[in-house]
């Protein structure tokens, strides 16, 4: 497998009170479709052998076009590794959303409240 979008929402009501987005939710298709569009641009080329085994969970929040909105990506929590070597993989994914994200994501208008933000779980090592 290779990047492992979860699409589902992190819930961030804007008034304080707890609404459910509008809308279906995404299909299984569309969040692959989203999980193969972010993982072509994320290189593990680059990552130490320490970074390739590290687990990253990464939040991005996306305008209506699906262009990420940058200075919301954000890395969540990491697992199995050093702080340096989960900065090294957050990188090559903000990096990657970023790259591919340029021309915006390919992702259904009328579901916007459930895609508008995403977690991302970033696995390198099964992306060698």
């Amino acid at each position: 497998d290779t990047a492992e979008p979860s699409t589902e929402p992190t819930e961030q009501p804007s008034s304080g009170q707890g609404t459910a987005p509008a809308g279906p939710p995404l299909t299984g298709g569309e969040r692959e479709g989203l999980k193969l569009a972010i993982s072509r641009c994320y290189n593990v080329g680059a990552l130490s052998s320490e970074a390739l085994g590290v687990n990253i969970y990464v939040s991005v929040e996306m305008t209506r076009d699906g262009k990420p909105v940058i200075n919301s990506i954000k890395l969540l929590r990491s697992e199995n590794g050093s702080d340096a070597a989960a900065k090294q993989a957050y990188e090559a994914a903000r990096r990657a959303i970023i790259i591919c994200g340029n021309d915006g994501f390919d992702l259904p208008a009328e579901k916007y409240d459930h895609w508008k933000t995403v977690e991302i779980k970033f696995n390198p090592e099964s992306m060698r």
